[in-house]
Formats: C-alpha cells, structure tokens, sequence
C-alpha cells in the first residue's frame, strides 16, 4: 500500500513540474531563437545589402525567387512587372519596409501594429513572437538608417521547426518520467525503512512484543520505533503479570479441583458400597447430588482451563479408551437412575488429536445430561464410529428420555461459542455449563457437536470431524 501511493504521489508531482520545465525549456529556446535573429538581421545592415535592396526592392526577401529576370537582361517593360510568385515559407525570412511600414514586395506580411506603435514613439530594434500552423515564431525589426527608402526598415522572422509540436511532446514526456522516477527515488528510502518497521513490529509482537532496533537516521520514523519501543515495554510486563496470575489461578483451580473432588469421590463411593450393602436410607439422591457437584467442579475447573488459556496443548488421543471410561465412571449413576447404559466402539483404534481431559469432559457432559433428563428404564447408548471413506469419526450418545421442548431445543442450538456464564443466567432455553463446556472443547479441536431430536422421541448429541 505504501509503494502504490508513493508511486501514485511521484507521478502526481511529477506532472506539474514537467509542466513548468517545459515550458522553461520553451522560454530558453525562443530567447536562443531571438538572439540568434537578432545577430542575424542586424548582420544585414549593410551596404551591400542595401544596394540589392534598392535596386530590386520587389524582389528583395529570402523566399523562392521563381520567374525574377535574370541578372542582366533588360527588361523590356519596367512599368509593368511581372506578378510576384507566391512565397513558400522559409525557417529564415527577412522583408524590407518603407518609412510608412509598407512592404517593398507584394509578398511581404503586414507589419506587426505592436511594433508600428513603438517605432513612432522611438526608433530603436524590437523583438516578439508571432503565431503560425506549427508553433510560435520570433520576429525581429531593426531601423536601417536609410531614410526616404524602400528599406527604411528590416523585418527579420524565424519560424519554429515542423515538427515543433511533436518535439515538444517528447519533451515533456522525457521530463515528466525523469521527474516520476526521482520522485519515486527520493521517497524509496522512507518507503523501505517504513516497511523495515512494519516487518520488526510484526516480528517484535509475534515474539511477545519484544523492542525493536530503529535505524541510525533520527527523524519521525525512529520516533515511532522509540513510542513503539516503550509501548512494547508496558505490554510485556503486563503480560508478564497477568500470565502470572493466571499460573496461580491455574494451580489454585487445580488443587482445588484435586481436593474438594477427591472428596466428592470417596463420599459417592461410600454411597454406593452403602447401597450395595442394602442400607435402609433411600441413598440414590445424595448419590445424584454428590455426583452432581463433583461434575459441576470439573466444568468450572474445565470453562477456567478454557478461559486462561489461549493455545491449548495437543496429543493423540485414544478415543476408543476416552469412551470406555466415560462408560465406565458413569455406569453407578445410571445404575442409582434406573438408567441403562451401553457402549459400541469398533474392534481398531480410534485416535485424534487434541487433549485427553478437555474431550473426556465433554463426552462426560453429554452422557450426564443423557442421564439425568431420562427416566427410569430408559436406555442410554454411547456409539463410537469411524469414518472408512472420507476418515474421521464420530460419537453419538443417544436416550429414549423425555427429550426437550422446541423452544428448549433452539436455545440450545442458538449458542454457538463458551461464555462462561450461560449457567448462571437461568434464562429459560439457555444451555449449561456442561452443553457450553463441550461445544467450545469441540471448536478448539477442530470437532463439531451436533444436536439433534430424532422422531422416534429422546435426544441425540454428535462429537464429529468436521
């Protein structure tokens, strides 16, 4: 962008100073041209001359001279002269005039009335322009002293060359590329230290927004290097602070997650060997509710991970033993639902890339969910399915629950993006953490999750490969 405009700057600038050293080199010439005429003409100010133009006055100029008597021969009818040929027009011209500014020769141009003006007031040369088909001319008239002739004055023309015009198109053309070109040399410069810094700054952000040299020129350029310098400065130590903090956080929500988890988990087990053992107390809501909480820990643990961190870290992921897992931990809770839960997966391996607890979290959302909106004798199924044609896979948990309202269902669907709060708004309609949690695991990985109500009733979430 900057080349472009500097480029489009020099041939603006350049068309206006080709103009005015044309038209310079138009004054230089015309006043050579003048000079030259001047010398010239004056130069004919003789007696020589003078005698040839007394003698043939009709005659006299420097046009062609086609049907003049030859020298010598008398001519047999002095009173009736021969009519004047039609003149040719010369480069050089000269014409002889009387003391009443009338021309000896029939051929000759009217006087100039400029110079008749002039030459009343006071006798002395005079130079100026003319206008013919191919430019301008100069004209010179010089008082030759000799009074009562038919040459009292001079009139001296020189006419611009034929292809004048064309000269002095390729004049201007010649100057005004001269005048683009360093122009465009003058500004390449600044154009390319411009662009030196742009590239350091990009560089310099990419690499946390470390300083940049500036050049050894200390101009406005080098000013922005040192503003951007200190600004470089401000951001890296602020960056440094907050990845501080967020390091904290991180180990803060860690531990815990470790701890107050670790608990949750011991008092589910002890609820369910409880149970198992055929205790009294109806154990199956403190088993929901505990298992429920210890979920809503690892999303907040989970949405945190998410929110402080820009670049999550990826591995190859066993996707066929993610799924068994997620079975696994979450067969006891169908168990206390009254819910039965089935996992297909195919004899191979099924790895992606991403990281392992994110996408454990997700699954674990939406079989969760699966669970908890069913209904006792419900079935849950967890299907694991690989993509031989185009590769990729998919997996598709599916209930014959209650299912969702139409209402509920577009406001599931309309959420596109983790926010972190969608859980504590309770709008009616709006996901929860663990729906937000899984959508934004599966965009960060490259996944797309699908909801879906299929006719036969229930609900059906899809993680695929987009």
């Amino acid at each position: 962008m900057l080349r472009r405009r500097a480029a489009i700057t020099s041939l603006a600038l350049a068309l206006p100073a080709a103009a005015l050293l044309t038209w310079v080199s138009d004054r230089w010439r015309s006043d050579d041209a003048a000079a030259t005429l001047e010398r010239v003409v004056r130069s004919q100010v003789n007696e020589q001359v003078r005698e040839r133009c007394e003698s043939d006055p009709t005659w006299f100029l420097t046009g062609p001279l086609d049907g003049r008597p030859p020298r010598g021969v008398p001519d047999p009818n002095p009173d009736a002269l021969p009519p004047r040929p039609k003149v040719i027009p010369q480069p050089f011209e000269l014409f002889a005039y009387d003391e009443e500014f009338v021309g000896s020769s029939p051929a000759s141009p009217r006087f100039p009335d400029e110079f008749k003006r002039s030459l009343r007031r006071e006798t002395k040369p005079l130079s100026g322009q003319f206008d013919t088909d191919n430019g301008t001319g100069v004209q010179f008239v010089v008082p030759t002293g000799w009074v009562g002739t038919t040459c009292m004055y001079f009139l001296g023309r020189l006419r611009p060359p034929v292809d004048y015009h064309s000269r002095r198109w390729w004049t201007f053309g010649g100057i005004y590329a001269v005048c683009a070109a360093l122009g465009w040399l003058a500004m390449a410069p600044m154009v390319a230290r411009a662009r030196r810094l742009s590239r350091d700054a990009t560089s310099a952000a990419r690499e946390q927004f470390a300083s940049i040299a500036p050049d050894t020129l200390k101009d406005e350029l080098s000013a922005v290097a040192f503003v951007y310098n200190d600004a470089a400065m401000e951001l890296h130590n602020r960056r440094t602070r907050i990845n501080d903090l967020d390091e904290q956080l991180r180990r803060h929500v860690a531990m815990t997650v470790e701890d107050v988890g670790g608990t949750l988990a011991a008092v589910a087990s002890d609820l369910q060997d409880a149970k198992a053992a055929g205790a009294d107390a109806n154990l199956t809501p403190a088993l929901l509710g505990v298992h429920q909480a210890a979920s809503r820990l690892e999303n907040l643990a989970a949405a945190a991970r998410l929110r402080m961190t820009g670049e999550l870290p990826k591995t190859a992921v066993d996707l066929k033993a993610l799924v068994a897992r997620v079975t696994e931990r979450h067969t006891p809770l169908a168990r206390a639902a009254g819910v039965m839960i089935k996992m297909f997966a195919p004899d191979e391996s099924v790895t992606t890339v991403g990281d392992d607890a994110l996408l454990e979290r997700a699954l674990a959302n939406i079989v969760d969910n699966a669970i908890r909106y069913n209904r006792a004798g419900g079935h849950v199924t967890i299907e694991l399915e690989r993509f031989r044609d185009r590769g990729g896979f998919a997996v598709r948990v599916t209930d014959d629950g209650r299912g969702v309202s139409e209402e509920d269902f577009r406001g599931l669907t309309a959420v596109r993006r983790f926010r972190g709060d969608e859980a504590q708004n309770r709008r009616p309609g709006a996901p929860g953490l663990g729906i937000a949690v899984a959508r934004e695991v599966a965009d960060r990985f490259g996944l797309q999750l699908e909801l879906r109500r299929p006719r036969e009733g229930g609900f059906e979430a899809v993680i695929l490969t987009r």
